[in-house]
């Protein structure tokens, strides 16, 4: 797990990827939920901002680190990640990282990733 969501080394295919993206976007969901229903100035509020912070931040990296392997998968730089930060242009390149076809075979990043389906 601590490579799939932490490290920058290898490939990951589009499935994986699209489901590391929900698992992200749930974690958010949640702790969003938890803020929508917790009462004013309850200490359950500022739990949930903190929860917040946290899943923000371990996330943006984790996004990050799982769009410069996915970008390995397709045999692009990683550096491309970077548009991942210009507020007009992410989600564009969430979904062009997301959608590029992958590597036939092993690339210069490694073998191609093992999934059925793929």
């Amino acid at each position: 797990m601590r490579w799939l969501l932490f490290s920058v080394s290898g490939r990951m295919s589009r499935k994986s990827y699209a489901m590391a993206l929900a698992f992200w976007a749930l974690a958010l969901g949640v702790t969003v939920s938890g803020a929508v229903n917790a009462e004013p100035d309850s200490s359950a509020l500022a739990l949930s901002g903190l929860g917040f912070l946290l899943v923000a931040v371990a996330g943006g990296w984790s996004i990050a680190v799982m769009s410069i392997k996915r970008l390995h998968d397709a045999g692009l730089p990683g550096m491309i990640v970077i548009g991942l930060v210009v507020p007009a242009a992410s989600f564009l390149v969430l979904l062009v990282i997301m959608l590029w076809r992958p590597d036939k075979g092993p690339n210069r990043h490694g073998p191609a990733p093992d999934m059925p389906g793929y």
